[in-house]
Formats: C-alpha cells, structure tokens, sequence
C-alpha cells in the first residue's frame, strides 16, 4: 500500500494543553520541549517523513520494554539484529501504520512525568469528527525526546487500535511466524476499517496459533474492541474482560468496556465507579460522561447528576447533547442565564442550534425553545429555519396552554 506524500505546504492542526484537573503539574519548560516533540512527531508522520520517523523512536528501549519480565534476556548480537529487523519492518509497514499515528487538533489532557519518562495522553478527531484518546511513551536521552510506545485508544467505539510499537517488536522475536505477523497486520487493517466479522475470524486463528505473551495486553483489548461491536459474543466478551482486568487491572479500555457493560445492565453504581475511573486515567469523552450523567440521574442523586452535567458541558462545549442534558439538570431560575453563553458560542450555529431546538421540540420544553429563538435571531440563522422553530415554539405554548386548563 503507497500514498502519495502531502504537500509540504500542507500542515497540521495546532497542538493545545489542556489538563485534567487533579493531575501533576510540569513545569513549563519541560511542557513546551513534550508539545514541541509531539508537533514535530505529527508533522512527520502527516509529511510521510519515513526517515525521520524512524530516528524519532528509542528502539533499544522498545526491545528493553519487550522483553521485560522474560525469563531469558537477548544478546546483544540478538539486540542489534531484533533492532534493524523492526526498522526494516517499520519502513516496509509504514503507509499501513501511518493512519494510526495521524491525529488532528490534539489537546492534551494529561501528562506523567518521572525522571526522564513521559506518559502523553491526548484527544482529538478524525475528519468525520469522530473523536479519538491517543497516549504517547516518551524517553529522554541526550536532552531528546523519543517515543518508547504508542496507543490510539479509539474511545468512541470502545476498542484499542493495536499497539504497533510493541507489535513490531514481538514480531521480530524468534518464535512468531511470518504468517502470525502477516495475520496481525491484516488483524489491524480490519479493526480500522470496521471488518467486524474479518477482525473475529483472524482473532480466533490468531489465538489458536499461539501467540507470544508479550502481546496478551493489546491482543485482548483488540479483542474486546471486536467482541463489543458483536451482539452474539456477550459471554466471550465478558471472559475476555476478565482475562485482561487479570494482567492489566489498569488498561484504559478495560474501565471503557466495564463502564458500558454495568451500564447496559443498569447497574449505575458500577457505572459511576467505572466512569469515574475513565476520567481520572485518560480523560472523558462523551459516552464516558453520557453514562455517569444518567447514572447519576436514575439513582435521584441530584446534586452529583448537575455536577456530572457542568462537567461534561465544560469539557465539551461544542457538544449539543452536553448542553440539553445541562439544561435539564440545572435549576430553572437558572436555565437561561447559565445556557445563553453557551448557545451563543456554538458552531457551526445553524446546525448546532438546530439540534438543540429539536431537543427542546421532543420535549415540548417552551423555556427552551423561547431561549433558542432568540439566539437564532441573534446569530442570524436562515429565516426558513426560523419559521420552523417559530412553529415548533407556537406549538409548544399551545400545548402549555391546553395542559393548564386542564388541571383547571
């Protein structure tokens, strides 16, 4: 697979920190030097800058990291033979790994920093808008940065792109076949397509070749990513979690598919529990607040459901949805002048307020309707969208009307 290289007048979106609150802070200098690498590291990848890419990764600590734990440690001849495979590897898998590492208006939502370790964890969204977690491992040698792992956590559909980084490195390993190594590239093409079905069948004939356990962790978060999108494979999918809360008790993907399952089995405690866990580690995206938001509501706990509400509409104020469930949380003297502000920064405005009338129409919400008018005005939205909502909104207040006769 080759793609044509971007033009070098084309670059990509800006990188932006904003933490999670409650997580360590770094000092400056050491920010600016991870935004910088990250930046370069986007730049490169998005160029097609397969040289460059390459002298941007630490693979002696890669195989270091490989390895540990193994009861037997390489040679060094072993080592340096592992480490100009997986360059062959990488530079001949490039335009097929490539989409994993792109990533579009990244803000960063937390980083860890030991020594000369850094854990990056960001979000951001592919052209459609379907947003995606990414964490980076960085090591600092020489006063440089380089990156030691990799995860696209690919939160919206509930599954872990393959750790690439690591895959490379195992398949390098003495004992993995080429056939396993074809099958787990081809593993990974599936899952990004959406091969549902393909991804299975490569999975239960993966597992039954045998794999080496270096790759237990990301192969059971693939797996998972799969069975979740399966609605026959409920029992698998439910043994599988098992099997990597066992080796991995603090894999992001695990809290995911923890949260989704007690949610779907109306089990809101665990859901908060599990959500909870989702936002300290990598951060919320919108199904993560969606579920501790109603957790929080079906349980009567008022004052955690509009604290869980004014989270999710910070964190996501571009977010329809967030906005609407803010409005029903909040105390009504406090509607208007709490959701104004917000309405008025949507964008694009016609379409996004749009959405936010037919809320409020479903509901018959007259407050609502009467608060998205007025922005529309304000905001100029088409007259032909206005003489919609102008009708929703009549229709509404008439249905006010006949309901307060009636409890006449």
């Amino acid at each position: 697979m080759s793609r044509k290289r971007p033009p070098a007048s084309e670059a990509p979106a800006k990188i932006r920190v904003s933490l999670l609150s409650g997580v360590p802070t770094i000092d400056a200098a050491t920010q600016g030097d991870l935004v910088k690498w990250l930046s370069q590291f986007q730049n490169v990848v998005y160029q097609m800058r397969i040289r460059d890419y390459l002298q941007m990764v630490n693979w002696d600590a890669l195989i270091e990291a490989t390895y540990s734990g193994a009861s037997e440690q390489p040679s060094d001849a072993k080592k340096l033979q592992l480490k100009n495979a997986m360059l062959l590897t990488s530079e001949r898998m490039f335009p097929i790994m490539r989409p994993f590492f792109l990533f579009l208006d990244a803000e960063i939502r937390r980083i860890d920093l030991t020594g000369d370790k850094a854990v990056i964890i960001a979000r951001t969204h592919d052209e459609d808008g379907v947003e995606f977690k990414l964490r980076w491992w960085l090591l600092r040698r020489g006063g440089q940065w380089q990156l030691t792992d990799f995860e696209n956590i690919t939160v919206n559909t509930r599954f872990s792109a393959l750790l690439l980084m690591g895959f490379q490195a195992a398949s390098s390993q003495e004992g993995m076949s080429k056939e396993q190594s074809a099958k787990f590239i081809q593993l990974g093409v599936a899952v990004q397509d959406g091969e549902t079905d393909k991804a299975y069948a490569l999975i239960k004939e993966l597992e039954a070749s045998g794999l080496p356990s270096v790759l237990s962790e990301v192969f059971l978060a693939t797996k998972l990513g799969v069975l979740s999108q399966m609605d026959d494979k409920k029992e698998e999918l439910e043994t599988s979690l098992n099997d990597l809360e066992k080796i991995a008790p603090t894999n992001p993907v695990l809290y995911l598919m923890r949260a989704a399952s007690s949610y779907d089995a109306s089990d809101y405690q665990n859901t908060i529990v599990w959500a909870k866990k989702i936002g300290a580690s990598v951060g919320h995206d919108e199904d993560s607040w969606s579920m501790l938001v109603d957790s929080h509501r079906e349980l009567k706990q008022d004052k955690e459901y509009l604290a869980a509400a004014e989270g999710w509409a910070a964190d996501y104020p571009n977010s329809v949805a967030a906005l609407w469930i803010l409005w029903q949380a909040l105390p009504e003297e406090q509607r208007d002048t709490r959701v104004k502000p917000l309405l008025e920064q949507l964008t694009p405005a016609e379409e996004k307020l749009t959405s936010f009338a037919e809320y409020a129409s479903d509901e018959d919400a007259v407050g609502a309707l009467k608060l998205v008018f007025d922005v529309m005005k304000a905001r100029k939205v088409p007259k032909e969208t206005l003489k919609d909502y102008q009708s929703a909104l009549q229709d509404a207040l008439e249905l006010q009307k006949s309901a307060s006769k009636d409890k006449k």
